[in-house]
Protein backbone atom coordinates (compact mmCIF):
# COMPACT_ATOMS: atom_id res chain seq x y z
CA UNK A 1 0.00 0.00 0.00
CA UNK A 2 1.40 3.39 -1.05
CA UNK A 3 2.13 5.75 1.85
CA UNK A 4 0.50 9.17 1.93
CA UNK A 5 3.82 10.94 2.52
CA UNK A 6 7.27 9.71 1.48
CA UNK A 7 10.42 11.51 2.59
CA UNK A 8 13.38 10.07 0.69
CA UNK A 9 16.98 10.82 1.79
CA UNK A 10 16.22 14.50 2.37
CA UNK A 11 19.14 16.76 3.34
CA UNK A 12 19.28 20.49 4.01
CA UNK A 13 22.17 22.89 4.68
CA UNK A 14 22.23 26.43 6.03
CA UNK A 15 25.71 27.71 5.11
CA UNK A 16 28.13 25.38 6.95
CA UNK A 17 25.39 23.89 9.18
CA UNK A 18 23.75 20.67 8.01
CA UNK A 19 20.21 20.80 9.44
CA UNK A 20 18.96 17.53 7.88
CA UNK A 21 21.04 14.46 7.02
CA UNK A 22 19.53 11.84 4.69
CA UNK A 23 16.15 11.79 6.46
CA UNK A 24 13.84 8.90 5.51
CA UNK A 25 10.22 8.64 6.66
CA UNK A 26 6.94 7.14 5.45
CA UNK A 27 3.58 8.37 6.78
CA UNK A 28 0.31 6.53 6.19
CA UNK A 29 -3.11 8.10 5.65
CA UNK A 30 -4.74 8.98 8.97
CA UNK A 31 -1.57 8.55 11.05
CA UNK A 32 -0.64 10.87 13.91
CA UNK A 33 3.14 11.34 13.76
CA UNK A 34 5.15 13.31 16.32
CA UNK A 35 8.56 14.75 15.38
CA UNK A 36 10.34 14.79 18.73
CA UNK A 37 13.74 16.11 19.68
CA UNK A 38 15.68 18.93 21.35
CA UNK A 39 16.06 22.42 19.90
CA UNK A 40 18.23 22.38 16.80
CA UNK A 41 17.66 18.70 15.99
CA UNK A 42 16.05 19.45 12.59
CA UNK A 43 12.38 18.73 13.31
CA UNK A 44 11.07 22.20 12.35
CA UNK A 45 13.34 22.29 9.29
CA UNK A 46 11.86 18.97 8.18
CA UNK A 47 8.32 20.28 8.73
CA UNK A 48 9.08 23.40 6.68
CA UNK A 49 10.47 21.26 3.87
CA UNK A 50 7.26 19.21 3.83
CA UNK A 51 5.18 22.43 3.87
CA UNK A 52 7.17 23.96 1.01
CA UNK A 53 8.62 26.90 2.94
CA UNK A 54 12.10 25.40 2.46
CA UNK A 55 13.50 23.39 -0.44
CA UNK A 56 15.77 20.41 0.34
CA UNK A 57 19.30 20.40 -1.08
CA UNK A 58 18.94 16.70 -1.84
CA UNK A 59 16.28 14.01 -1.72
CA UNK A 60 12.59 13.83 -2.63
CA UNK A 61 9.26 14.50 -0.90
CA UNK A 62 6.15 12.83 -2.33
CA UNK A 63 2.47 12.94 -1.43
CA UNK A 64 0.38 10.10 -2.86
CA UNK A 65 3.31 9.29 -5.12
CA UNK A 66 3.53 12.80 -6.62
CA UNK A 67 6.87 14.57 -6.30
CA UNK A 68 6.21 17.88 -4.51
CA UNK A 69 9.83 18.62 -3.54
CA UNK A 70 9.87 21.93 -5.39
CA UNK A 71 6.16 22.68 -5.53
CA UNK A 72 5.13 25.98 -3.87
CA UNK A 73 3.20 25.71 -0.58
CA UNK A 74 -0.15 26.66 -2.14
CA UNK A 75 0.07 23.72 -4.58
CA UNK A 76 0.50 21.11 -1.83
CA UNK A 77 -2.55 19.20 -0.45
CA UNK A 78 -1.73 20.15 3.13
CA UNK A 79 -2.11 22.92 5.67
CA UNK A 80 0.03 24.18 8.56
CA UNK A 81 -0.89 25.30 12.09
CA UNK A 82 1.80 27.63 13.40
CA UNK A 83 2.99 28.14 16.97
CA UNK A 84 1.74 31.76 16.86
CA UNK A 85 -1.70 30.73 15.42
CA UNK A 86 -1.38 33.63 12.86
CA UNK A 87 -5.04 34.69 13.09
CA UNK A 88 -6.16 37.91 11.39
CA UNK A 89 -6.90 40.24 14.33
CA UNK A 90 -9.39 42.42 12.40
CA UNK A 91 -11.51 39.49 11.18
CA UNK A 92 -14.17 37.61 13.10
CA UNK A 93 -13.52 33.98 14.03
CA UNK A 94 -15.93 32.87 11.28
CA UNK A 95 -14.20 35.01 8.64
CA UNK A 96 -10.78 33.77 9.77
CA UNK A 97 -11.87 30.17 9.18
CA UNK A 98 -13.69 31.00 5.92
CA UNK A 99 -10.63 32.81 4.54
CA UNK A 100 -9.13 29.71 2.91
CA UNK A 101 -12.22 28.64 0.96
CA UNK A 102 -12.91 32.25 -0.07
CA UNK A 103 -9.38 32.60 -1.39
CA UNK A 104 -9.87 29.37 -3.35
CA UNK A 105 -12.87 30.95 -5.11
CA UNK A 106 -15.69 29.44 -3.06
CA UNK A 107 -18.81 31.62 -2.80
CA UNK A 108 -19.17 33.51 0.46
CA UNK A 109 -22.25 31.65 1.69
CA UNK A 110 -20.71 28.23 1.01
CA UNK A 111 -17.37 29.27 2.55
CA UNK A 112 -19.11 30.41 5.72
CA UNK A 113 -21.09 27.16 5.82
CA UNK A 114 -17.85 25.17 5.66
CA UNK A 115 -16.35 27.45 8.31
CA UNK A 116 -19.28 26.79 10.66
CA UNK A 117 -18.82 23.03 10.21
CA UNK A 118 -15.10 23.35 11.00
CA UNK A 119 -15.83 25.45 14.09
CA UNK A 120 -18.36 22.85 15.25
CA UNK A 121 -15.67 20.18 14.97
CA UNK A 122 -13.46 22.10 17.39
CA UNK A 123 -16.33 23.07 19.72
CA UNK A 124 -16.46 26.78 18.86
CA UNK A 125 -19.64 26.99 16.79
CA UNK A 126 -21.08 29.68 19.11
CA UNK A 127 -18.06 32.01 18.83
CA UNK A 128 -18.01 32.82 15.12
CA UNK A 129 -18.84 36.49 15.63
CA UNK A 130 -16.04 37.19 18.10
CA UNK A 131 -12.68 38.71 17.28
CA UNK A 132 -9.55 36.63 18.11
CA UNK A 133 -8.57 38.98 20.96
CA UNK A 134 -11.80 38.05 22.77
CA UNK A 135 -10.73 34.39 22.94
CA UNK A 136 -8.49 32.49 25.37
CA UNK A 137 -5.24 30.94 24.20
CA UNK A 138 -6.83 27.50 23.93
CA UNK A 139 -9.75 28.90 21.91
CA UNK A 140 -7.38 30.70 19.53
CA UNK A 141 -5.51 27.45 19.04
CA UNK A 142 -8.76 25.73 18.08
CA UNK A 143 -9.65 28.53 15.64
CA UNK A 144 -6.25 28.06 13.97
CA UNK A 145 -6.97 24.34 13.77
CA UNK A 146 -10.43 24.93 12.29
CA UNK A 147 -8.93 27.25 9.66
CA UNK A 148 -6.41 24.55 8.76
CA UNK A 149 -8.96 21.73 8.41
CA UNK A 150 -11.78 23.65 6.72
CA UNK A 151 -10.72 22.40 3.27
CA UNK A 152 -10.02 18.87 4.56
CA UNK A 153 -6.37 18.60 3.47
CA UNK A 154 -4.75 15.18 3.15
CA UNK A 155 -2.07 16.19 5.64
CA UNK A 156 -1.95 18.67 8.52
CA UNK A 157 1.36 20.00 9.85
CA UNK A 158 1.48 21.42 13.40
CA UNK A 159 4.52 23.35 14.60
CA UNK A 160 4.44 23.22 18.44
CA UNK A 161 0.92 24.74 18.53
CA UNK A 162 0.41 24.01 22.25
CA UNK A 163 3.70 25.38 23.58
CA UNK A 164 2.25 28.78 24.62
CA UNK A 165 -0.51 27.22 26.75
CA UNK A 166 -0.31 26.58 30.48
CA UNK A 167 0.20 23.00 31.67
CA UNK A 168 -3.42 22.10 32.47
CA UNK A 169 -4.79 23.62 29.27
CA UNK A 170 -2.03 22.00 27.21
CA UNK A 171 -2.90 18.56 28.57
CA UNK A 172 -6.60 19.09 27.88
CA UNK A 173 -5.84 20.28 24.35
CA UNK A 174 -3.69 17.21 23.72
CA UNK A 175 -6.73 15.01 24.32
CA UNK A 176 -9.01 17.24 22.24
CA UNK A 177 -6.52 17.41 19.37
CA UNK A 178 -6.19 13.63 19.25
CA UNK A 179 -10.00 13.22 19.25
CA UNK A 180 -10.35 15.74 16.40
CA UNK A 181 -7.66 13.97 14.39
CA UNK A 182 -9.36 10.60 14.85
CA UNK A 183 -12.74 12.08 13.88
CA UNK A 184 -11.37 13.69 10.70
CA UNK A 185 -9.09 10.83 9.65
CA UNK A 186 -6.49 13.35 8.41
CA UNK A 187 -2.80 12.55 8.84
CA UNK A 188 -1.14 14.86 11.39
CA UNK A 189 2.58 15.60 11.70
CA UNK A 190 3.14 17.33 15.04
CA UNK A 191 6.45 18.98 16.01
CA UNK A 192 7.26 19.01 19.72
CA UNK A 193 10.19 18.94 22.14
CA UNK A 194 7.88 17.64 24.89
CA UNK A 195 8.22 13.88 25.26
CA UNK A 196 5.02 13.54 27.31
CA UNK A 197 3.09 15.38 24.60
CA UNK A 198 4.43 13.04 21.93
CA UNK A 199 3.72 9.93 24.02
CA UNK A 200 0.15 11.06 24.77
CA UNK A 201 -0.93 11.76 21.19
CA UNK A 202 1.18 10.05 18.54
CA UNK A 203 0.63 6.74 16.81
CA UNK A 204 4.35 6.79 16.01
CA UNK A 205 7.16 9.00 17.24
CA UNK A 206 10.12 10.12 15.12
CA UNK A 207 13.02 10.94 17.46
CA UNK A 208 15.51 13.32 15.82
CA UNK A 209 19.01 14.33 16.83
CA UNK A 210 21.66 16.27 14.95
CA UNK A 211 19.59 16.38 11.77
CA UNK A 212 19.13 12.61 11.69
CA UNK A 213 16.30 10.27 12.54
CA UNK A 214 17.48 8.28 15.56
CA UNK A 215 14.41 6.02 15.82
CA UNK A 216 10.85 5.67 14.53
CA UNK A 217 8.41 3.64 16.61
CA UNK A 218 5.28 3.52 18.68
CA UNK A 219 5.39 5.30 22.05
CA UNK A 220 5.82 1.90 23.76
CA UNK A 221 8.72 0.95 21.45
CA UNK A 222 10.48 4.28 21.96
CA UNK A 223 10.08 4.05 25.74
CA UNK A 224 10.82 0.36 26.28
CA UNK A 225 13.30 -0.38 23.49
CA UNK A 226 15.26 2.78 22.60
CA UNK A 227 17.57 2.26 19.64
CA UNK A 228 20.40 4.40 21.04
CA UNK A 229 21.69 5.93 24.24
CA UNK A 230 20.42 9.33 23.05
CA UNK A 231 16.83 8.06 22.69
CA UNK A 232 17.02 6.31 26.07
CA UNK A 233 18.20 9.50 27.78
CA UNK A 234 15.86 11.87 25.93
CA UNK A 235 12.64 9.91 26.50
CA UNK A 236 11.76 9.28 30.13
CA UNK A 237 14.15 8.86 33.04
CA UNK A 238 16.38 5.86 32.35
CA UNK A 239 18.81 4.00 34.55
CA UNK A 240 21.83 3.27 32.37
CA UNK A 241 24.11 0.63 33.90
CA UNK A 242 27.62 0.34 32.42
CA UNK A 243 28.68 -3.03 31.02
CA UNK A 244 31.99 -4.64 30.13
CA UNK A 245 32.80 -7.72 28.02
CA UNK A 246 32.71 -11.00 29.93
CA UNK A 247 33.68 -13.39 27.15
CA UNK A 248 32.27 -14.11 23.67
CA UNK A 249 28.65 -12.91 23.46
CA UNK A 250 28.55 -12.00 27.18
CA UNK A 251 28.64 -8.81 29.25
CA UNK A 252 28.99 -8.11 32.95
CA UNK A 253 26.99 -5.24 34.45
CA UNK A 254 28.27 -2.89 37.13
CA UNK A 255 25.51 -4.17 39.39
CA UNK A 256 25.84 -7.31 41.52
CA UNK A 257 28.22 -8.81 38.95
CA UNK A 258 25.20 -9.67 36.79
CA UNK A 259 26.21 -11.45 33.55
CA UNK A 260 24.04 -11.54 30.42
CA UNK A 261 24.15 -12.77 26.85
CA UNK A 262 24.52 -9.70 24.64
CA UNK A 263 25.32 -8.70 21.05
CA UNK A 264 28.83 -7.55 20.23
CA UNK A 265 29.33 -3.87 21.03
CA UNK A 266 26.85 -3.67 23.93
CA UNK A 267 28.07 -0.98 26.30
CA UNK A 268 25.23 -0.53 28.77
CA UNK A 269 21.84 -1.81 29.90
CA UNK A 270 18.78 0.34 30.51
CA UNK A 271 16.07 -0.20 33.09
CA UNK A 272 13.24 2.21 33.82
CA UNK A 273 12.84 3.49 37.43
CA UNK A 274 9.42 1.82 37.82
CA UNK A 275 11.00 -1.58 37.04
CA UNK A 276 13.61 -1.37 39.82
CA UNK A 277 12.48 -3.27 42.93
CA UNK A 278 13.08 -2.41 46.57
CA UNK A 279 13.50 -5.79 48.25
CA UNK A 280 12.01 -6.40 51.68
CA UNK A 281 12.74 -9.78 53.21
CA UNK A 282 13.87 -12.73 51.09
CA UNK A 283 14.54 -11.83 47.44
CA UNK A 284 12.67 -13.74 44.69
CA UNK A 285 14.84 -16.11 42.69
CA UNK A 286 14.53 -14.04 39.48
CA UNK A 287 16.04 -10.90 41.03
CA UNK A 288 19.67 -9.83 40.92
CA UNK A 289 20.16 -7.85 44.12
CA UNK A 290 22.65 -5.44 45.66
CA UNK A 291 22.78 -3.36 48.80
CA UNK A 292 22.57 0.39 48.47
CA UNK A 293 22.18 3.68 50.30
CA UNK A 294 19.41 6.22 49.70
CA UNK A 295 20.96 9.54 48.64
CA UNK A 296 17.83 11.54 47.87
CA UNK A 297 14.04 11.27 48.06
CA UNK A 298 11.88 13.28 45.63
CA UNK A 299 8.09 13.15 46.07
CA UNK A 300 5.88 14.65 43.35
CA UNK A 301 2.17 14.02 43.79
CA UNK A 302 1.48 10.28 44.09
CA UNK A 303 4.95 9.29 42.83
CA UNK A 304 8.13 9.12 44.90
CA UNK A 305 11.55 8.69 43.32
CA UNK A 306 14.47 7.41 45.37
CA UNK A 307 18.07 7.89 44.28
CA UNK A 308 19.94 4.84 45.55
CA UNK A 309 23.73 4.48 45.40
CA UNK A 310 24.88 0.90 44.71
CA UNK A 311 28.65 1.07 44.43
CA UNK A 312 29.48 3.17 41.37
CA UNK A 313 25.90 3.08 40.08
CA UNK A 314 23.21 5.59 41.09
CA UNK A 315 19.77 4.07 40.48
CA UNK A 316 16.46 5.90 40.26
CA UNK A 317 13.67 3.88 41.89
CA UNK A 318 10.07 5.00 41.29
CA UNK A 319 7.32 3.95 43.68
CA UNK A 320 3.64 4.82 43.60
CA UNK A 321 1.88 5.91 46.78
CA UNK A 322 4.96 5.84 49.04
CA UNK A 323 5.40 8.84 51.33
CA UNK A 324 8.81 10.47 51.58
CA UNK A 325 8.86 9.73 55.31
CA UNK A 326 9.17 5.96 54.83
CA UNK A 327 12.76 6.23 53.64
CA UNK A 328 15.25 9.03 54.06
CA UNK A 329 18.74 9.93 52.84
CA UNK A 330 21.30 7.63 54.44
CA UNK A 331 18.91 4.68 54.82
CA UNK A 332 20.24 1.28 53.74
CA UNK A 333 18.13 -0.66 51.21
CA UNK A 334 18.35 -3.73 48.99
CA UNK A 335 17.68 -3.12 45.30
CA UNK A 336 16.67 -5.79 42.79
CA UNK A 337 16.70 -5.97 38.98
CA UNK A 338 14.97 -8.56 36.80
CA UNK A 339 17.14 -9.37 33.75
CA UNK A 340 13.98 -9.55 31.62
CA UNK A 341 13.33 -5.84 32.34
CA UNK A 342 16.76 -4.78 31.04
CA UNK A 343 17.18 -3.36 27.52
CA UNK A 344 20.69 -3.61 26.06
CA UNK A 345 22.15 -0.64 24.17
CA UNK A 346 25.14 -0.62 21.89
CA UNK A 347 27.23 2.50 21.43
Amino acid sequence: MQPLLSIETVSKHFAAHQALRDVELMVGAGEFIALLGPSGCGKTTLLRCIAGFLTPDAGRIRIDGEDITRAPPYRRPLNTVFQSYALFPHMSVLDNVAYGPRRAGVARAEAQGRAREALALVGLEEMGARLPRALSGGQQQRVALARAIVNRPKLLLLDEPLSALDLKLRRRMQIELKHIQEKLGIAFIFVTHDQEEAMAMADRIVVMHGGRVEQVGTPAEIYRAPASRFVAEFVGEPNLIPAEPAGPGRIRLAFAGLELAAPEGTRCAMIRPEDVVLVEGAAPADLATAGGTVEEVVAIGPMTTLFVRCGDVLLKVARLGMSGAELHPGAGVTVGLRPAALHLIAE
